[in-house]
């Protein structure tokens, strides 16, 4: 008992993150190789995530992209990203859901000068809505967008969205943060400047580091319009301290970073391909499995991107009755769209055996079955 409640640190999670880490990372997290981050065995573990983020990340020349590691959630990383592009002047953030009105929020609170095309939140977002809206607005001059909205499971159109960005001369940010190590994008065909991800999520590390894939072409100009306003969520200045010195601007945990470092080599010795079909396979087993107990997905299959997947539970089974009784057996699940009571969600992004699996079509049976 802690302040009198109950704690349930062995539930196993379904969630899109943080997620239910490998052995390795739990081992490293508590015993990481070094014990400073300017030592010497700091700045080669450094180097040697710093290679694995991109190779996993499907990046096939590592000259031209570095990943730059910031202590910060993946919301920190997007921060970060505002504030190199605001120099350059009007921006676009591009939403059809909860974690772009979320990057909107933070523009707006910081007084950016930004337009905004907020679409609906049960398809993909629109290349063509896009280019319009471009072609409407010349004085835009930099975009951010959401790669994967996590709340309902969509999957938008990196590359392509990158892609007639760039070819209209802008600046280009997106956040990869659930789908970057999740299922494979491609960086380096949409030329994208500035990519988030998190190790809070299908790296499968522990949660607190933010990871931008800054494309090193890109850094001089985006630097060129003027120092942004953040001062610690400086993502060009962190880039520049640690791409020459494999050591970050500001003392980071080095637990963190070592946690990260772990699950890196367990998905380079397991396969990223592998680890993406693990993924696919056991959602499809879940939603086959409540598809036969009459619990079906929200969102249309076509614009699903299966790794966080929202079901419409029965009526008379709010979310809560339901989170509630899955917990007493074991397991977490998160809800989709906050404040929603309507549905529930289920991840497979973390370290999940089929043990795991068969345990939740057990128990999501004795819950729909009642």
């Amino acid at each position: 008992m802690v302040n009198g409640s109950d704690v349930r640190p062995d539930l196993i999670l379904f969630t899109p993150g943080p997620v239910r880490i490998p052995a390795t990372v739990a081992e490293y997290l508590a015993r990481p190789p070094c014990n400073y981050h300017r030592q010497e065995a700091f700045s080669r573990m450094f180097a040697e995530t710093e290679r694995d983020l991109k190779k996993l990340v499907g990046i096939a020349d590592a000259d031209g992209y570095f990943a730059t590691i910031m202590t910060a959630t993946g919301t920190g990383a997007n921060e970060a990203c505002l504030f190199a592009l605001e120099p350059h002047g009007k921006g676009l953030l591009i939403s059809n859901g909860f974690f772009g009105a979320r990057v909107i929020d933070q523009a707006r609170q910081n007084h950016m000068n930004v337009a905004t095309l907020e679409t609906a939140q049960d398809r993909p977002l629109d290349p063509a809505e896009i280019t319009a809206v471009l072609d409407k607005d010349p004085a835009i001059k930099w975009v951010f967008f959401v790669s994967h909205e996590t709340r309902t499971g969509l999957r938008n159109p990196f590359e392509a969205i990158g892609k007639l960005c760039k070819a209209r001369g802008l600046l280009v940010a997106a956040d990869a943060i659930s789908s970057a190590y999740a299922y494979p994008i491609d960086i380096e065909a949409s030329q994208i400047d500035l990519v988030t991800a998190s190790s809070a999520k299908a790296i499968m590390a522990a949660p607190g580091l933010g990871i931008v894939f800054t494309r090193k072409a890109s850094v001089d100009g985006i630097a060129g319009a003027g120092k942004p306003r953040g001062y610690y969520l400086d993502v060009v200045a962190e880039y520049k301290k640690q791409s020459a010195e494999l050591q970050p601007r500001f003392a980071q945990p080095v637990a963190l970073h070592a946690a990260l470092r772990a699950a890196c080599a367990h998905l380079v010795q397991l396969g990223i391909e592998t680890h993406f079909a693990r993924i696919q396979r056991q959602m499809q087993v879940l939603i086959d499995h409540l598809a036969n107990r009459g619990v079906h997905p929200l969102v249309d299959a076509a614009y699903r991107s299966n790794i966080a997947v929202n079901f419409r539970l029965p009526a008379g089974l709010p979310y809560s009755d339901f989170s509630r009784r899955m917990e007493e057996q074991g397991y977490f699940c998160l809800y989709g769209i906050p404040g929603d009571q309507s549905h529930f969600q289920l991840s497979t992004i973390g370290d999940l055996t089929e043990a795991h699996i068969a345990g939740a079509q057990a128990a999501l049976s004795r819950v729909f079955e009642r």
